[in-house]
């Protein structure tokens, strides 16, 4: 969201540290990259990202990484020795494109085009309480070439009475003190000689979702996992000194938690339209059966309904997060709640299309059309709407109730609610409240 700036304290509670992102003047650090151990110096296979960590339980926490190739075995390995394994699980992401503003290091994309990445997961369990074991993954290519990670560590939910530090930070979106400010919250980690234990993501990762590069490998060096990773490669000059920043090395050791903000929802979806014109070319779901009537005059499937509105389908099929079951009985990962240690954390889908508060004629804002689509109702913005429901016995609201009477989040030493836009704000995005 416009306007936004990033967090700037450092608080501090009796048992848990919330470590705000911060700038500042930082040294010169070695430009680094995913390290790869391979058979063969020919070709070899990289990883497109380290692994991270997501769904911690009592006694387990899911590994998650990145390759461009499907490879044929993909494994996480733990333990002292690395004496014990389990293979991963492997997906691939179904919405991941490129086009002609995509900035990819020695590609070039000048049309819209899918770009093939998968996702491996596994599941660590067995785990002790309170407990940092090493681990590594390795990915097999179809060639027999091997690429294997870094050594980092990993560990369950801690149990309540635990300090923590936890990173609390939002809008990433690639701009460029992002790395500065991620390289400064794992020195602030290292002096306390610990790793960080966990990452509270208030939306809005990256510009365009559906844009793969701006999550793993961007060339201007600002991708989201690469900044969180510890790879980012982003010179900033200040009096004739250009210092390369490359993030902190953070979620190889903690789960991260995000939520959506509206930079993670793509438009109505186009195989050739520009994927920022697709971005901002969301519609409210109420007008899909008036401007897209399902064929043969059948009821929409949950995906027409998408394809013609809004989507956070490259969010959800990049994370694995806790789920939240709805009235219905059915199950959402795009709202949740989950207890990490002393703290509950209340994650909400609360967020909305941004429109420019502009009124000249040209405009598609936040309070009226463009003067030459007046008549044409399929092209209107339909101002600043809402993405997901949040009124008074809304599915979510009505979650959210049950969650805040529930004895997990009363009984919870901390208390946590990340939504994304908040009722009231100031600045360029004051107007219009929820």
């Amino acid at each position: 969201m416009k306007g936004k700036a990033l967090l700037l304290a450092i608080i501090a509670l009796t048992a848990l540290s919330v470590i705000a992102m911060q700038s500042a003047n930082l040294p010169v650090r070695e430009n680094t990259a995913p390290t790869a151990v391979v058979e063969s110096p020919q070709d070899a296979p990289q990883l497109l990202t380290d692994p991270f960590l997501q769904l911690p339980t009592d006694n387990s926490v899911n590994v998650v990484w990145f390759t461009e190739f499907r490879g044929t075995h993909h494994t996480v390995e733990y333990g002292d020795s690395f004496q014990s394994a389990t293979p991963a699980t492997t997906t691939q992401l179904s919405r991941t494109r490129e086009d002609s503003d995509s900035q990819v290091q020695d590609r070039a994309y000048p049309e819209v085009t899918d770009r093939n990445i998968w996702r491996h997961e596994a599941t660590v369990a067995d785990l002790a309480s309170n407990q940092r074991i090493p681990y590594r993954v390795t990915s097999q290519h179809a060639n027999g070439q091997l690429a294997t990670s870094d050594a980092f560590t990993l560990s369950a939910v801690p149990t309540p009475g635990q300090p923590l530090q936890i990173l609390l930070t939002s809008d990433h979106q690639l701009k460029p003190l992002a790395p500065a400010n991620l390289q400064k919250v794992e020195e602030i980690i290292k002096e306390t000689d610990r790793q960080i234990d966990a990452v509270f993501f208030a939306g809005d990762l990256i510009n365009i979702p559906d844009r793969a590069s701006e999550w793993f490998d961007n060339a201007e060096g600002l991708a989201l996992f690469p900044g969180l990773q510890g790879h980012a490669t982003y010179d900033l000059e200040k009096e004739g000194t250009t210092t390369r920043y490359t993030g902190g090395q953070l979620i190889q050791h903690a789960p991260l938690f995000p939520i959506i903000g509206n930079h993670e929802v793509m438009g109505r979806y186009s195989e050739s339209e520009a994927l920022k014109a697709q971005y901002a070319n969301a519609l409210p779901r109420d007008r899909v059966d008036e401007f897209y009537p399902a064929p043969g005059g059948d009821e929409p499937t949950p995906d027409w309904i998408e394809n013609h509105s809004y989507n956070t389908r490259t969010y959800e099929e990049i994370f694995s997060l806790p789920t939240a079951t709805r009235p219905d009985g059915s199950q959402t990962s795009t709202y949740y709640a989950t207890t990490f240690g002393d703290v509950r954390l209340v994650s909400l889908y609360v967020t909305q299309i941004w429109r420019s508060p502009a009124l000249g004629p040209d405009v598609k804002g936040r309070y009226r059309e463009k003067a030459d689509d007046i008549n044409e109702r399929k092209a209107w913005g339909y101002g600043q709407h809402i993405f997901e429901d949040i009124r008074q016995g809304s599915p979510q609201y009505t979650w959210l109730q049950q969650e805040l009477a529930s004895d997990a989040f009363q009984n919870a030493k901390y208390k946590i609610v990340m939504l994304h836009h908040p009722p009231h704000t100031l600045g360029g995005n004051i107007t219009p409240p929820f």
